[in-house]
């Protein structure tokens, strides 16, 4: 059953009427999430999901990185590198891509929440879109260095 209406997300802008997060005209909008395309058990053989991030004692790190990157424009969070922006979808992922998000173009990771853990997802005006959890780096692969 396919749970996402296909479109390209990527590339959405919000309607200035939704949730708008500035507490004057001139303040800059702050990053908000959301989950409405979050897939937790893509991965079979390491499901990632809240479940597993909390047995992981993933979750609270996750929530703190949350409250962190809540406090940033989307332009400081990538110049602080808490967030990486890709573009399309990784050919080299673990993840498979979702049907209705293969033609989304703005795909990057939220970073500095513990060690190698990752929150892969896509980026549309000052939203991150919430697909996986990555707590091993397998959304976007590297090899390593110097090993």
């Amino acid at each position: 059953m396919n749970q996402f209406k296909a479109q390209d997300i990527g590339s959405l802008s919000r309607k200035a009427s939704l949730r708008d997060e500035r507490l004057s005209s001139d303040d800059p909008y702050k990053i908000l999430f959301s989950f409405k395309y979050y897939l937790p058990n893509t991965l079979k053989k390491n499901k990632q999901a809240f479940k597993t991030w909390e047995r992981d004692k993933l979750l609270s790190k996750l929530s703190d990185t949350f409250k962190s990157l809540s406090e940033l424009t989307m332009p400081e969070a990538k110049q602080n590198g808490m967030i990486t922006e890709y573009g399309d979808f990784p050919p080299d992922s673990k993840f498979k891509c979702p049907k209705a998000l293969l033609h989304s173009n703005r795909w990057g990771v939220i970073k500095n929440i513990s060690g190698k853990a990752r929150v892969a997802g896509i980026i549309s005006d000052n939203i991150f879109y919430i697909v996986f959890l990555d707590k091993d780096h397998d959304f976007w692969p590297v090899e390593k260095k110097h090993t």
